[in-house]
């Protein structure tokens, strides 16, 4: 029965198969063999394609050259071929390796392929090395020829494969030539051309292909050779080749940089990353040379200016500004080094004043043309005026100290002058040019005068500075004209309390006029403050420069009883009428205080009068003579008590009523 059934089965299969309702099992459906293995994961895959494909190809090109160079010294100890026959056999086998790449890249096997040549190139490489160093087959000239012949080779063939694997070994190769073949001998116009030639390919075969890690390996290669060449060969008589070559290499390594930064890849922004620290490089190796030959050296730094003058006007104010305080830091320590020295007067301020006008124009370019200025350029504006007028004054005050004064003087009314022709367009940058001036006529002040005479020119264009500042709603200003007037101020408190000259008059002397100008010059801020109802600060604006007027009239009454009675050699009268006249003064104050209902000269009454207390209780009682004690205590109690009567009259208290009393 069940033979039976199989047989009909079998029977129906070829007219099932052509029946549109019987399911037809595909081959792909089908149970795989048992001696079929499904495919692996793509993981398992890609990990098993990589040690098989690139892994043993690696190891077993570094094992084949491991097991050649074994041959070539098993060769050697046992003498069965002679020298020349290794170099031969060496390039043969270079080249073979070289020519079986080439055919394996075409076949398909481009990995391999470009593994085998670059091994090919290193034992060519090897081998010429081996023909000139070890053996003296060939002179340095030859051998030169055949590495740099290598090196052409292994680039050309990873320009048509486009192997950056052989474009690094070409690379490495190439500039590795000078160092195995290296001598005695200095060819520093070969070697630099050769090396800016190598550049040059470099950049070539890095932008063809988006290879910017050939870049890195020049930049490296280059900075290692320029430093081993100078360790063996630089004398000071090679300066001016030396910083040629110099500057060229970092002008094509800034082109590479420049390209670098315009792409995308995050090669490109390692390489330019790397590359940043040209400019670095060169700035150092260029003072380094240079600082032995005064002539060259102010040169290049007006020419860096131009430089950093140009790079202002296509990048930022940022850029222009790093150029200028990396020439102005070093030429200002020139003119210090050679201050004076009358024969570099007249080059040392040209080279001053050239790089001050080029850095000028460049901030000028920057104020019309473009809205970008910010605080760099602000920086750079007060830098630039400041810091090359202190280089001139180094090489002029030795031998022309009044020629530095006034041409202090001149420099701030030029740029006064540049202020008023930029008022129209540039308002804010007007107003840094007139506080420039006013700085550089205080300097043409101290320069000029001592004493008095500084005082009062300090105090004067603080007051006008302040006097501008108020006018124009610049806090900047307000605050740099309060500063020199502080100054001032300062100047004349120690003035007036310095031990005064022989023949001294007391009270009609220039120290004593100085003190009087600037009191009045406190008196006049105080008023411009107290009359602009909108100013900024107002009360802070009238209450110190009032405050500061005491504080200078007290110090003025004090100098001038000082030098009054040290003539006459009365030190108890001295002592006594400082106490008297500070107790008086407070008094003084008091009234005014009271009067105009005005606290801060009454703080100022107070705290003199508790100087005033210390003085007698602590100097006069211990010092003076018995009845200049009992004048100055009795005279201070008096003081004392008027002080306080005037208080209660004045400050409102007024008699208290019957009846009462106060605690």
């Amino acid at each position: 029965m069940r033979g039976r059934v199989d047989e009909l089965e079998s029977r129906r299969r070829p007219e099932d198969a052509a029946d549109p309702g019987v399911p037809v099992t595909s081959a792909a459906a089908a149970p795989p063999s048992p001696h079929e293995s499904s495919p692996p994961p793509a993981g398992a895959e890609s990990l098993e394609t990589r040690i098989g494909g690139q892994w043993l190809l690696y190891i077993g090109v570094v094992l084949l050259v491991i097991g050649v160079a074994y041959f070539e010294k098993l060769a050697i100890e046992k003498r069965w071929i002679g020298e020349t026959a290794r170099v031969v056999q060496g390039l043969l086998f270079g080249v073979g390796l070289m020519y079986a790449g080439s055919r394996f890249g075409r076949a398909g096997y481009r990995l391999y392929g470009q593994v085998i040549t670059g091994a090919g190139g290193a034992i060519l490489y090897v081998s010429t090395f081996a023909a000139f160093v070890l053996y003296h087959l060939v002179e340095r000239r030859v051998a030169f020829a055949l590495m740099v012949a290598i090196t052409a080779t292994v680039a050309w063939l990873a320009d048509r494969e486009k192997s950056q694997g052989l474009a690094l070994v070409a690379v490495g190769g190439g500039f590795a030539t000078p160092f195995l073949l290296s001598g005695n001998t200095d060819t520093q116009l070969a070697l630099f051309v050769y090396d800016a030639v190598l550049i040059g390919g470099s950049m070539i075969l890095a932008r063809r292909h988006d290879w910017p890690a050939l870049n890195i390996v020049s930049y490296l290669f280059t900075l290692l050779t320029v430093a081993a060449w100078a360790d063996r060969f630089y004398r000071p008589d090679k300066y001016l080749a030396t910083e040629l070559f110099i500057t060229l290499f970092c002008a094509m390594f800034l082109y590479i940089l420049r390209e670098c930064r315009g792409r995308a890849r995050t090669q490109n922004t390692a390489t330019a990353a790397v590359l940043w620290t040209v400019p670095a490089a060169y700035y150092v190796a260029s003072i380094a040379i240079l600082t032995d030959h005064p002539t060259a050296i102010l040169v290049w730094f007006v020419a860096m200016m131009m430089a950093g003058g140009m790079l202002s006007a296509r990048m930022t104010v940022l850029a222009g500004l790093a150029v200028w305080a990396a020439v102005t830091l070093p030429l200002l320590v020139w003119t210090q080094v050679h201050m004076g020295e009358s024969a570099w007067l007249r080059p040392g301020l040209a080279a001053v004043a050239g790089v001050y006008i080029i850095a000028l124009a460049a901030q000028l370019h920057c104020l019309l043309e473009r809205d970008d200025f910010g605080a760099p350029g602000i920086v750079w504006l007060h830098g630039n005026a400041l810091l090359l007028f202190a280089a001139a004054y180094f090489l002029i005050a030795p031998d022309h100290l009044s020629m530095a004064a006034a041409s202090g003087a001149l420099f701030a009314v030029w740029h006064w002058g540049l202020a008023w022709l930029l008022s129209g367009r540039r308002r804010e940058q007007a107003i840094h040019f007139i506080a420039l001036g006013f700085a550089l006529m205080s300097i043409a002040i101290a320069v000029q005068f001592d004493g008095p005479a500084v005082t009062v020119g300090w105090a004067a264009e603080g007051a006008a500075v302040v006097a501008l500042g108020l006018r124009e709603r610049r806090l900047w200003l307000r605050l740099a004209g309060h500063v020199l007037f502080a100054i001032a101020a300062g100047r004349a408190i120690d003035l007036l309390l310095a031990v005064a000259p022989a023949g001294h008059t007391a009270f009609l002397n220039p120290r004593t006029a100085a003190g009087l100008f600037v009191i009045t010059l406190c008196y006049a801020l105080a008023r411009l403050f107290l009359r602009d109802h909108d100013a900024p600060q107002r009360r802070l604006g009238v209450d110190v420069p009032l405050v500061t007027a005491q504080v200078i009239t007290l110090a003025l009454l004090t100098g001038e009883i000082n030098a009054y009675w040290s003539q006459r050699e009365s030190p108890f009268e001295r002592q006594l009428m400082l106490s008297a006249t500070w107790g008086l003064f407070a008094l003084v104050l008091i009234v005014i205080g009271l009067r105009k209902r005005y606290a801060p000269i009454r703080y100022v009454a107070i705290l003199v009068f508790t100087v005033t207390i210390a003085k007698v209780l602590f100097v006069d009682l211990a010092n003076l003579d018995r009845g200049y004690r009992v004048i100055s205590v009795i005279g201070l109690g008096v003081v004392l008590l008027v002080a306080s009567y005037l208080y209660q009259r004045i400050g409102g208290a007024g008699p208290e009523p019957r009846g009462k009393t106060s605690v």
